[in-house]
């Protein structure tokens, strides 16, 4: 028996492989495409010659395959539900917290233990500052932290509802393009005026610690769902919004981005929030229409 199981061979599972190898744990990889494999083998992993020889190597199988489809082709071979009972399998791949039940399901259905886990890091941050999320069994989680440690000095634990790590990372993804679809209306004002859009970015970047405060801020208040200590209050927010609608229709711009944020701020103005914090709009957002 090996320590740990590693399916799925691209630059995120072979990290993982990798950084495990380097730990000293005794590794078994499988790829569907069976080159993927020799790297790893160099440096001590043990090839499998199947996906169920893999799976039936150890007590824990680390997969990080394209999507959750990837993920049912593989585990829903018979010749790997028989080897299933009894193992633990950590789901790396990305999908939906309704993807992360039906995985919890078909573990229960044979006898296995599944962990729900998202990545937000790049390859290359595996091992070292890598962000790792895991969520469903508590027990399961104590029983292969020493393992999945490895991955990272940032390791956490979600709870025992199997959907949260899908759930965060599609939240904090959600982030992320939010912020990069204002970073491209960004550029265009910058062009509009003759300003090159490095140096927009260099700005932003400037700003990120006074940032990362104010997020943590606005996390507090959607906790608390208590707006009323606004940093910038949503009328501020409006005027942002009516100047860069005012600057696309002078220049020529696009609108497409700000002219969307701008309908939901308008909508929370109307409800009576103006005073209140940007995230207020979430009372907006939470009714059914």
């Amino acid at each position: 028996m090996s320590d740990v199981t590693v399916i799925g061979l691209g630059a995120m599972g072979s990290a993982i492989a990798a950084a495990l190898l380097e730990n000293g744990f005794e590794v078994t990889v499988w790829n569907r495409t069976a080159a993927k494999m020799g790297a790893l083998v160099e440096k001590g992993a043990q090839a499998a010659g199947s996906a169920d020889a893999a799976v039936a190597a150890s007590s824990l199988t680390i997969i990080s395959v394209d999507d959750y489809r990837a993920t049912r082709g593989v585990l829903e071979e018979p010749s790997v539900t028989k080897v299933a009972p009894g193992r633990t399998f950590a789901q790396f791949s990305t999908g939906t917290p309704k993807d992360a039940r039906d995985g919890e399901r078909w573990a229960k259905k044979h006898g296995a233990f599944w962990l729900d886990g998202a990545i937000l890091a790049y390859p290359r941050e595996i091992g070292r500052s890598a962000l790792v999320f895991l969520a469903g069994s508590g027990t399961q989680f104590e029983l292969q932290r020493p393992v999945l440690s490895a991955l990272t000095d940032q390791l956490r634990y979600l709870g025992p509802a199997v959907g949260a790590a899908a759930a965060l990372d599609l939240a904090v993804l959600s982030f992320y393009i939010g912020s990069h679809l204002g970073l491209v209306h960004g550029a265009l004002v910058c062009e509009s005026e003759h300003v090159e859009p490095d140096v927009m970015t260099s700005v932003i970047v400037d700003s990120l610690p006074s940032d990362a405060i104010e997020i943590a801020h606005l996390g507090e208040a959607l906790t608390r769902n208590d707006f009323s200590q606004p940093g910038a209050s949503l009328g501020v927010y409006s005027g942002i919004l009516d100047r860069l609608l005012a600057q696309a229709r002078d220049a020529g711009v696009n609108a497409e981005i700000p002219g969307f944020a701008n309908d939901v701020v308008k909508r929370g103005m109307a409800a009576g929030f103006a005073e209140e914090e940007i995230v207020s709009i979430i009372r907006i957002l939470r009714r059914k229409h």
